[in-house]
């Protein structure tokens, strides 16, 4: 996982500005969820692992479930913007498999702390900052939608209408992203897993007879 914790605009630092502050704080709380996973986020970790005063955190978060929210809704905003750019005529598979190294980049930076979070801290859930990782999430999984049916339309096909579709997708791209996370794999097999589980998941998701005219 990589943090940019420490840096601060040239000049400056972290105690004159505001903006440089809050995102050491976030960048600390990357670094400490690496080295310890979720147990080992807590204010006073990471505010001296950030270079301030743990009472300065309190202006930009709550505790430390909204540092880990924050986290969470950033990994979501940069998938769905990653998405959203890319080219749709490679088809479904194609989209599929240039979707997986940032879904695996998120998922090894945070996402695969959630049900900890969750299971630790589930008390707070409905909090406002969970209401908008929600958001964040069904704009997450909008892009998604809108990619795979560009893409089937490119290649004259069309998606299943099934509610299920986008999540069954999801939880496929978590799986592959999960292994490759954990380094079972070794050289040539990742791309092969790649590959094959991203032509498997286009496969299932789109209607067998090509659209017609």
């Amino acid at each position: 996982m990589t943090s940019t914790q420490g840096r601060t605009p040239r000049g400056g630092s972290v105690y004159g500005d505001a903006v440089a502050r809050r995102r050491a704080v976030l960048d600390a709380a990357v670094g400490l969820l690496d080295e310890g996973g979720y147990p080992a986020l807590t204010n006073r970790a990471v505010a001296k692992r950030a270079g301030i005063s743990p009472g300065l955190i309190y202006q930009y978060f709550v505790d430390k479930q909204d540092i880990f929210i924050t986290l969470l809704q950033e990994a979501e905003t940069e998938l769905a913007e990653f998405i959203e750019a890319l080219p749709r005529d490679g088809g479904v598979a194609g989209v599929l498999a240039a979707i997986v190294p940032e879904a695996t980049r998120q998922w090894k930076r945070v996402g695969y702390l959630a049900s900890t979070w969750q299971t630790v801290d589930g008390s707070g859930m409905e909090r406002e900052s969970v209401r908008e990782l929600r958001a964040c999430s069904d704009r997450q999984f909008a892009a998604l939608h809108r990619a795979l049916a560009e893409s089937a339309d490119a290649e004259g096909r069309t998606l299943r209408d099934d509610p299920a579709m986008v999540l069954y997708v999801w939880a496929g791209l978590t799986g592959i992203a999960d292994t490759l996370t954990n380094k079972w794999l070794r050289g040539g097999a990742r791309e092969e897993l790649v590959a094959y589980s991203t032509a498997a998941l286009a496969r299932s998701i789109v209607e067998c007879t090509e659209k017609t005219s």
